[in-house]
C-alpha cells in the first residue's frame, strides 16, 4: 500500500464525532485553535490533494495525545498532525522573519546539549536562568516566557557500565534528559530501588529520547537520534533485557521506537516498562520485596497524558497501595499545561496555565483541606508545572518507596 493510500484508509476511519476537539486541552484554552479534527482528519482531506490549510495553528498541538486516547476509532491524530507541521516546516525554511523562533526551537530541542553544558556549573547557571534580565532578554530576543518555571539544574546522573551477564538479572535504565540533568537524585534512588530487587542496573550512555526535538520542528535530529539510541539498545535487545525508564515521556517514545523502520531493529523488539509497569510485573510473579515500612501519609497522585497514553492503567497506585499507611488520592484534573517545552514559550505560556488551572486548584485544595499531603507524579516537567502552578511540593513517587524499604527518612 502506498503512503497515499495509507493516509486516505487512516481518514476513512475518522467517524468525524469530534471526541477529540472535545476533549482537547488546548481548545479548551484557546478559541481560537480549532481542534485536532479541523487541522488533522479534516486538513487531511485537502492536503491528499495538495491544498495546504490551517499551517498557523499546527504549533498549536502540544502532542498530549489526548486525541488519540479518545478517538473511538484509533485515529494517530497527533502523528497526522506532525507529519502536517513537518511539511509546513520545511516549505518556511529559510524564513529570515521566523529566524529568532527557529532559534528558540532548535535550544528548546536539544535538552541534552543544555544538560550537559549546564551540569558543569549548576549553581552558575540556576543563578542566570533565575536572573530577572536575563528572562527578559530570552523573552524578547527568543520568545522563552519570562514567567516560564525554567527547572533548576544540579549535577549529572553518571552511566554505568557492565557487560551483559546472562546468570545475572540485569535491566537497562533509559533516565531521560530531566532525570539526568535536572534531577539526578531520583535516577539513583530509582536505580536503588531495582537494586533492591535483585536487579543489576546498566546505565548506557544514551541520548535524548527524541521528542523535544519533534515537538519542537527538528525531525530530522530526532531520526537521527533514535537510530543511535536503537544501536546501543540492540545488544541488551537482543539478550531480552528489560528497558526500564521513570519517565511517562520517554517510556512513551521508547515504546514506539520499535515501529522505527530501520533495517534490523524490528527483528528483536524492546522490552520497554515504565518503572512501576515493571514493579507490578514483578508483584503478580511474587518476585516484588514488599517489606515496607508503615508510612502515614496521603498523596495527591497526577497521571500525566503520556502515561495515559501508554495504556499501562496508573501502576503507581497499585503499588504505593501496597504500602502500609499510605493513601492516594488520583487528582484526575487533565493536563498540566506544561507539555515538555510548549509552556515555556512566550505565546504559549498563558495558553498552559489556563490548560493546567484545574489541576493546579485541585492540588493545592487538596493541600489546604487535608485531603492528601503531598503530590506524587513520574513526569517531570508535570512536577515542574504543578510546582509553579499550584505552589505545592511534587516528587516522583519513587521516593515513597525509598521511604518504604527505609533507605531515607
Amino acid at each position: 500500500m502506498t503512503e497515499q493510500a495509507s493516509r486516505r484508509e487512516a481518514l476513512d476511519a475518522c467517524i468525524k464525532c469530534s471526541v477529540c476537539t472535545a476533549m482537547c486541552p488546548v481548545t479548551a484554552a484557546n478559541p481560537l485553535y480549532s481542534g485536532p479534527k479541523s487541522i488533522g482528519p479534516d486538513a487531511e482531506r485537502f492536503r491528499l490533494e495538495g491544498i495546504e490549510i490551517g499551517t498557523s495553528l499546527l504549533s498549536y498541538c502540544s502532542e498530549c495525545r489526548t486525541c488519540e486516547l479518545t478517538c473511538p476509532s484509533g485515529v494517530q491524530i497527533t502523528k497526522m498532525i506532525a507529519r502536517a507541521r513537518r511539511k509546513a516546516l520545511q516549505n518556511k525554511k529559510g524564513n529570515i522573519k521566523t529566524m529568532p523562533l527557529d532559534v528558540r526551537d532548535y535550544i528548546l530541542g536539544r535538552t541534552e546539549y543544555l544538560g550537559e553544558l549546564a551540569s558543569l556549573m549548576p549553581k552558575l547557571t540556576n543563578i542566570l536562568i533565575g536572573a530577572s534580565l536575563a528572562r527578559k532578554a530570552m523573552e524578547s530576543i527568543l520568545g522563552i516566557s519570562s514567567k516560564a518555571p525554567l527547572p533548576g539544574y544540579g549535577s549529572k546522573l553518571q552511566n554505568i557500565n557492565r557487560k551483559i551477564n546472562s546468570k545475572k538479572k540485569q535491566v537497562v535504565y533509559f533516565p531521560g534528559c530531566f532525570t539526568k540533568y535536572n534531577d539526578s537524585p531520583t535516577g539513583k534512588a530509582i536505580i536503588k530501588v531495582l537494586e533492591y530487587n535483585g536487579y543489576e542496573v546498566i546505565v548506557p550512555s544514551f541520548n535524548c529520547c527524541a521528542t523535544p526535538l519533534e515537538a519542537n520542528g527538528r525531525f530530522k535530529e530526532a531520526e537521527d537520534t533514535k537510530r543511535k539510541n536503537l544501536a546501543l539498545m540492540q545488544p541488551y535487545a537482543q539478550q531480552g533485557i528489560p528497558l526500564i525508564t521513570g519517565c511517562t515521556t520517554c517510556g512513551l517514545a521508547l515504546k514506539e521506537y520499535p515501529s522505527f523502520e530501520e533495517e534490523g531493529f524490528q527483528k528483536t523488539p524492546l522490552k520497554v516498562y515504565d518503572l512501576f509497569e515493571f514493579l507490578w510485573m514483578l508483584y503478580q510473579k511474587n518476585e516484588l520485596r514488599t517489606d515496607f515500612k508503615e508510612i502515614n501519609t496521603s498523596l495527591g497522585y497526577h497521571a500525566s497524558c503520556h502515561l495515559k497514553a501508554q495504556g499501562i492503567g496508573v501502576p503507581a497506585i497499585r503499588i504505593l497501595r501496597l504500602i502500609p499507611g499510605v493513601k492516594v488520592v488520583e487528582l484526575d484534573q487533565g493536563c498540566c499545561g506544561l507539555s515538555g517545552s510548549y509552556g515555556f514559550k512566550k505565546e504559549k505560556y498563558n495558553i498552559a496555565m489556563q490548560i493546567g488551572q484545574a489541576l493546579f486548584n485541585r492540588a493545592s485544595e487538596g493541600i489546604r483541606t487535608g485531603d492528601f499531603e503531598n503530590i506524587a507524579c513520574e513526569c517531570g516537567v508535570c512536577r515542574v508545572q504543578i510546582n509553579h502552578g499550584a505552589k505545592v511540593e511534587t516528587n516522583h513517587p519513587v521516593w515513597i518507596l525509598m521511604q518504604a524499604y527505609g533507605f531515607c527518612e
